[in-house]
């Protein structure tokens, strides 16, 4: 094999190996989507975890950002794009669990997440919706994101998104957490069946209206965390986000488990920020169990969803309380049939509805191109069928906060070991050259030689020759 091709091969391998390291590397990687048919756009960041494996599953966190005093907000990825997840990202669990971020921006103020305090039949704020689409059509087809890991959070602003979207998609998320928001207590029923960490500050404006869904997602059965900081104003999540209690509560919690069968409730105070926060008098327990707190989500309307599957069918759902209410949702699945449901018994032998539920309808996340969402009741959802995702449009967004994205890096790297090779090869030909000049008196000297015995030539100076032409 030529000198020159052993010399290329070990570079070129150093440069695939750097690459692939490189790619593995923890970043936050800027998108754009646009949604077909109604032209309306989300910016969004996605911060892949250090070491990246796409053969293990990982947990992700919807973190969404507060409102601003600018209008219009004129956001960017490099400005706005980190939020809170750079406090989450920057914890001990992240070490020991490591997690992906989607982190959307909204270019409008005043609830562009959502707004849960309007009827859920109301029209929809585009920004929420369109940064659970995304995730559910591109993040989750591009990464291997564990669809039983999903966690959403956000203050103010994004806290109030978070409570929309749990309302509009129930047994999508593991948990909620909105910090410094309130919600409607009409939805209660819905807020029931989930897993909810709500923070709130005493004398926050908006207390009032996170009070009243708390108190009535209680009284339907409920068991929602909530910590009211004594003291606090619109500033609840500082201290609830930096403490170590919130990532360990939110990452512990699996879709359609009910938090209180594995893990415990956060203590208060709140270490986030000094001094510590603690709670109010009014609200001087973070929990307030329901009598007879079951293993299952309440049956007020349906039992809890079936836990997703990555193969196969869906979870089944969940038995219903003793006071009635059909079964619960089917799990999601990645691909085959959606789940079953469970239908509702009553131990009274009163109240409890006990019906079978509907056919599940075709689902929206899909492994190999193909999804189902089993609907509540015991017949089998039929598989949903395999649909084109929307074409992901980064825009040159490919955002990294001051650093060059792990492609540029890449290409000034490959580029940087050919330049060595390319000096490399020069400096051969160079030291080829010097040889020839090395070479030049004695090939001199053999043609006067010859030129003198054979032609009687005059003698040339030394070092001329037709050798030096």
């Amino acid at each position: 094999m030529h000198k020159r091709t052993l010399i290329c091969l070990p570079l070129l391998s150093l440069a695939c190996t750097l690459v692939a390291s490189r790619s593995a590397h923890a970043e936050y990687v800027g998108n754009k989507y646009v949604e077909p048919g109604t032209g309306m756009v989300l910016e969004y960041n996605v911060f892949v975890p250090d070491g990246y494996d796409p053969a293990q599953k990982y947990p992700l966190m919807l973190v969404m950002h507060a409102a601003g005093n600018v209008n219009p907000p004129n956001r960017t990825l490099s400005s706005d794009g980190k939020g809170w997840s750079a406090t989450f990202i920057g914890s001990a669990h992240q070490k020991t669990d490591p997690s992906f971020f989607m982190i959307p921006i909204s270019q409008t103020n005043s609830s562009g997440w959502g707004d849960p305090l309007s009827p859920i039949t109301g029209t929809e704020k585009f920004e929420g919706r369109l940064a659970v689409t995304a995730l559910k059509q591109v993040v989750m087809s591009k990464y291997n994101i564990d669809p039983t890991r999903l966690y959403v959070t956000g203050p103010s602003m994004g806290g109030r998104g978070t409570w929309d979207i749990l309302r509009r998609f129930p047994g999508m998320f593991a948990a909620g957490a909105p910090t410094a928001a309130p919600a409607s207590p009409a939805d209660a029923a819905l807020y029931a069946r989930e897993n909810v960490f709500a923070v709130c500050g005493e004398v926050d404006p908006i207390v009032q209206g996170a009070r009243d869904t708390i108190l009535a997602i209680r009284k339907l059965g409920g068991n929602p965390i909530y910590m009211e900081l004594a003291g606090h104003g619109h500033d609840s999540w500082r201290w609830a986000y930096p403490d170590a209690q919130f990532l360990t509560w939110m990452y512990a919690q699996r879709l359609g488990v009910p938090w209180w069968t594995v893990t415990r409730a956060p203590k208060a105070p709140l270490q986030g920020s000094s001094p510590d926060a603690k709670l109010s008098k009014e609200f001087p327990e973070a929990v307030v169990a329901p009598p007879n707190l079951g293993t299952s989500f309440p049956g007020a309307p349906n039992g809890n969803a079936g836990a997703p599957s990555s193969a196969g069918s869906g979870g089944s759902g969940g038995q219903p309380a003793a006071n009635g209410g059909t079964g619960g949702a089917g799990g999601v699945a990645l691909a085959g049939s959606g789940g079953m449901g469970v239908a509702g018994s009553s131990a009274s032998g009163a109240g409890g509805s006990n019906s079978e539920g509907s056919v599940g309808s075709a689902g929206a996340l899909g492994g190999a191109g193909s999804a189902a969402i089993g609907a509540a009741g015991s017949s089998a959802g039929r598989a949903g069928a395999a649909t084109a995702s929307p074409a992901e449009d980064d825009g040159g967004m490919s955002c990294r906060f001051g650093q060059l994205n792990s492609q540029t890096r890449s290409g000034w790297l490959i580029l940087g070991l050919f330049g060595l090779v390319a000096s490399v090869r020069r400096r051969r030909r160079f030291s080829s050259l010097a040889s020839l000049t090395v070479r030049r008196p004695r090939c001199s000297a053999r043609i006067r030689s010859l030129d003198s015995r054979r032609f009687r030539l005059p003698r040339r100076r030394a070092g001329a020759g037709v050798c030096g032409q």
